[in-house]
């Protein structure tokens, strides 16, 4: 597979504050360290998931029906360019040629630099896949996820003490099985780049018990005590099984610490509109999609700022 230079992004040396208080069962919690006050979370990612899904303009005169053409996950890397480089972030794309259409594409990639401590430290990896299936809009699978990854972008450039680099990812071809993931990691294998670890979400929009839960992929164990250390401050109990089909499992295989994170797949609690003309915006739970944006950006947080 050939991969065009990426990593000038390694090389090369932000949200509106720091959980808001959310309602759990039992009353209200603070997730903590994470996004004080957040105000502008419900907005951001309503307004994310709508241009991503159809729901409203990506650009002027232009709506996508589907993320799956070549013509439609182009518009898509643009919009997602343009809306890191809004938020202070250096971003590009990261082509990749396997030498057939179902194995060329690229991600996007955006770096956010470390600002205390040693020098060039194994960065963290943010992800999601922004390819979409061709019979639906995908607003379930992918738009949550890359909704929690723009999030984290907002909310982490502006923690002043970050120990370590931040990328923040969004993988092409994730539905024809993890292309972009894949040839993201390669090209880490093959360059001999460490990471510190990879969190990877993926459909985030359904909580039909109404219980909160997230599921941990095929967690690494030092990530699974991360999340589950800011489980119960995010009222979000934590559910590790074994899953593959994710672009997680890109980063597991080739040895990295990596998680990804879901609505209960496994579990059986998910959305009834995975892969259908209906993973609509209407059938996406705003309300669930900010629960798991609290825990990861609590998560996100500790782990950029721990020593």
């Amino acid at each position: 597979m050939r991969l065009a230079p990426l990593f000038v992004l390694l090389l090369v040396g932000c949200s509106d504050g720091g959980v808001t208080p959310i309602d759990a069962p039992g009353g209200r919690v603070d997730a903590a360290p994470g996004c004080h006050p957040c105000d502008w979370l419900d907005d951001y990612q309503r307004r994310v998931v709508n241009q991503l899904a159809g729901g409203a303009e990506i650009a002027p005169g232009v709506t996508l029906a589907h993320r799956a053409s070549v013509a439609e996950r182009d518009a898509t890397r643009t919009y997602l360019l343009a809306e890191l480089t809004a938020l202070g972030l250096t971003a590009e794309l990261a082509p990749y040629d396997g030498g057939t259409p179902n194995t060329t594409g690229a991600n996007v990639v955006a770096r956010l630099p470390e600002t205390v401590g040693t020098a060039d430290p194994p960065p963290i990896v943010v992800g999601a896949h922004f390819d979409g299936v061709s019979v639906g809009p995908a607003a379930a699978d992918n738009a949550t996820g890359v909704a929690i990854v723009l999030a984290a972008a907002r909310h982490l450039r502006d923690v002043t003490e970050r120990r370590r680099p931040v990328l923040f990812v969004l993988f092409d071809q994730e539905e024809l099985g993890l292309v972009g993931s894949e040839a993201f990691v390669a090209e880490l294998v093959r360059t001999h780049t460490p990471l510190h670890s990879a969190h990877i979400f993926d459909m985030l929009s359904w909580d039909g018990d109404g219980d909160r839960a997230v599921e941990l992929w095929s967690p690494s164990p030092e990530l699974e005590a991360l999340y589950r250390a800011h489980g119960p401050a995010a009222g979000t109990p934590i559910q590790p099984v074994t899953f593959e089909l994710s672009d997680h499992q890109s980063f597991l295989a080739a040895g990295f610490s990596a998680v990804g994170v879901g609505e209960e797949f496994v579990g059986g609690d998910h959305t009834p509109h995975y892969h259908r003309p209906t993973d609509t915006v209407e059938n996406v739970s705003f309300e669930h999609l900010a629960v798991v944006t609290h825990l990861a950006l609590a998560v996100l947080q500790t782990a950029v700022t721990e020593p």
